[in-house]
């Protein structure tokens, strides 16, 4: 015979599976909500656009431009209360990365304005793009946009 009856093993098993699935529960939401408890890093009017004026404010934003065009740029503002931090940059075209930057940022409040173009100054292909910014290894943004020879819609 058995120190325990049935019925109270049977307790502490679901006793013991609870605590198990509240602790793994508690790990992944942790986990997926430092982005959201993180309030030192902020990004805002985040958009793409294929030109910039002399104020570097973004014209002619949106998610879909016309082939030929020779450079697009991600434009945002962003507020950093804590120390000095860097931020990453990563262009994707389809499921491949074409280029990645890192920028340090000072604490504060400011906009940047980060360019994708060729070196020969050529088009930029046709296709399927995403960039994305990085913060201390989270993705706070992804954009996805595409160059194509039609503007859906119109």
């Amino acid at each position: 015979m058995g120190i325990m009856s049935r019925n109270g093993r049977v307790f502490l098993l679901l006793v013991v599976s609870c605590i198990v699935l509240l602790l793994g529960f508690s790990c992944w939401a942790v986990k997926h909500n430092r982005r959201a408890t993180d309030s030192s890093f902020q990004l805002e009017n985040i958009v793409l656009c294929d030109e910039v004026d002399e104020k570097l404010r973004p014209l002619h934003t949106g998610t879909q431009f016309m082939a030929g065009v020779r450079q697009l740029c991600l434009c945002f503002d962003y507020s950093l209360d804590s120390k000095r931090s860097d931020i990453r940059i990563k262009w994707y075209y389809g499921d491949h990365l074409i280029y990645s930057e890192v920028l340090l940022l000072s604490p504060g409040k400011g906009s940047k304005v980060f360019c994708l173009l060729r070196e020969d100054g050529s088009p930029l292909p046709i296709g399927m793009y995403d960039v994305q910014v990085c913060y201390e290894g989270t993705v706070y943004s992804n954009l996805n946009f595409e160059i194509s020879n039609s503007i859906k819609g119109e």
